[in-house]
């Protein structure tokens, strides 16, 4: 589908919000678990988390780390902020990086733990 098509439809518009929210709470989920169970160690944000702890040990690589940290900005705008939410560039991310990020991210915590 077409940019216009995705965001003319309020339904489609919703789903790539709650898909955003979903994705980045269960990659935090992920981490936060790995933290806590591997190094014993929290994170009060998902920028710490994602930042300083598992990037900081090499869990994940830097680009992912760049990556998924630009999708915590959009999540915390439809969170906190719904009426700034800019759902093209919500749209635009996704499309451009958005999903290949999640699928790294998912790639080098798996073989992270398959090396544990």
């Amino acid at each position: 589908m077409n940019p216009e098509e995705v965001l003319s439809s309020k339904t489609l518009r919703f789903s790539l919000r709650y898909s955003i929210i979903m994705i980045v709470e269960a990659a935090a989920d992920a981490g936060l678990l790995l933290l806590e169970k591997v190094y014993g160690d929290s994170a009060s944000t998902y920028r710490e988390m994602f930042f300083l702890k598992l990037a900081g040990r090499g869990v994940i690589s830097g680009e992912t780390l760049e990556g998924m940290v630009r999708l915590v900005g959009p999540r915390n705008l439809i969170v906190h902020r719904y009426w700034d939410v800019d759902d093209f560039r919500i749209l635009s991310e996704a499309r451009s990086s958005g999903l290949r990020v999640v699928e790294r991210f998912v790639e080098e915590v798996g073989r992270f733990v398959e090396g544990l």
